[in-house]
């Protein structure tokens, strides 16, 4: 059972494409759905969110292209069970790309080892024909809090 953030379930009941709005509720809303769709390790939905320019750095120095992050998703290898937002803030750069940023906690699990963690992270989303796209993202990991 994965646990999701009132707010991301409130935003998915919104189109991620083009709404009426501003952008950074667009985005918000593109991101909620992005987040909803690798969770439920649903490839074929977080496809339409990916630009197909995406780099995607992950917090333990891996990079992957769309292509790469998609295949590791539908493998099943690797599951996100929870991806809870701590900060979050979106500033459009114009009216074509924005900027997020944030802190984020996450449970992830790969065959038998479970991982919780913190993270800061920096995605760029550009607008592609009308469709919000994450085509960055960046994220590095929080040293564990000191008991």
């Amino acid at each position: 059972m994965f646990r999701l953030s009132t707010f991301l379930v409130l935003l998915l009941l919104g189109a991620p494409s083009i709404c009426a709005g501003s952008p950074v509720e667009e985005v918000r809303r593109a991101d909620a759905a992005r987040v909803m769709a690798t969770i439920a390790a649903d490839a074929n939905r977080l496809e339409s969110l990916l630009s197909d320019q995406l780099t995607y750095g992950h917090a333990d120095g891996r990079v992957q292209t769309k292509a790469d992050l998609l295949a590791a998703l539908r493998s099943s290898h690797l599951r996100y069970e929870v991806y809870d937002y701590e900060e979050l803030q979106i500033t459009p750069v114009n009216a074509e790309a924005a900027v997020m940023s944030g802190l984020a906690r996450l449970v992830a699990s790969a065959g038998e080892k479970r991982v919780a963690f913190r993270l800061r992270f920096l995605g760029v989303w550009r607008r592609e024909a009308g469709v919000w796209r994450l085509q960055a993202y960046q994220s590095t990991q929080l040293p564990a809090a000191p008991n």
